[in-house]
C-alpha cells in the first residue's frame, strides 16, 4: 500500500511540475503579459485567473497519477512485452486524452482530435524506442558482466 501511495504522490508531483513547466514557457512563448495556465478556452470559463490555476493545477495532478500507475503495467511479468506495452498505450491514451481536453490543450473536434492523436502516437513510439534501447543495453552490460 505504501508503494502506491508513493507512486501516487510521485505521479501528482511530476504531472504539476510538467504542467507548470510547459504553462510557463508557453505563457512566455506567446509574450503574454501575464501568467496563464492554458489556452483561452481554458480560461476564459473561470471569473477568475486563480480558479483557473487551481483547476489547471488538479487536471495536471491527475496526468500525473495516469503515467504513474500505468507505468506499473511494465511490472506484471507473467503479460508479453507486447500485451504490457498495448495495454500501457491503452491506460495513457484513455486517461491522458479527456484531461487533454478538459485543460484546454485541444478543442473537441475530429480535425485537432486526429492531429493530438498522431502527436500522442509519434510521443509514444518515441519513447517506448528509447527505453527499449537503454534496456537493450543494460541487458548487454549485464551479460558481459556474466561472461568475465
Amino acid at each position: 500500500m505504501k508503494k502506491y501511495f508513493l507512486y501516487a504522490v510521485s505521479g501528482v508531483s511530476v504531472g504539476e511540475l510538467f504542467g507548470l513547466v510547459f504553462s510557463l514557457f508557453f505563457s512566455y512563448f506567446y509574450n503574454l503579459k501575464d501568467y496563464v495556465p492554458s489556452a483561452p478556452t481554458f480560461t476564459d470559463h473561470f471569473s477568475r485567473m486563480l480558479n483557473a490555476v487551481l483547476v489547471s493545477v488538479i487536471l495536471w495532478g491527475m496526468m500525473g497519477l495516469v503515467f504513474s500507475f500505468g507505468a506499473l503495467i511494465f511490472n506484471i511479468e507473467d503479460w508479453s512485452i507486447l500485451k504490457r506495452t498495448i495495454i500501457n498505450f491503452i491506460i495513457y491514451y484513455c486517461g491522458f486524452t479527456p484531461l487533454a481536453i478538459l485543460a484546454g490543450w485541444f478543442p473537441l473536434n475530429l480535425i485537432n482530435w486526429l492531429v493530438f492523436t498522431g502527436i500522442f502516437v509519434m510521443i509514444y513510439l518515441i519513447m517506448w524506442f528509447i527505453n527499449f534501447y537503454a534496456v537493450k543495453q543494460d541487458l548487454k552490460k549485464i551479460n558481459r558482466r556474466l561472461r568475465q
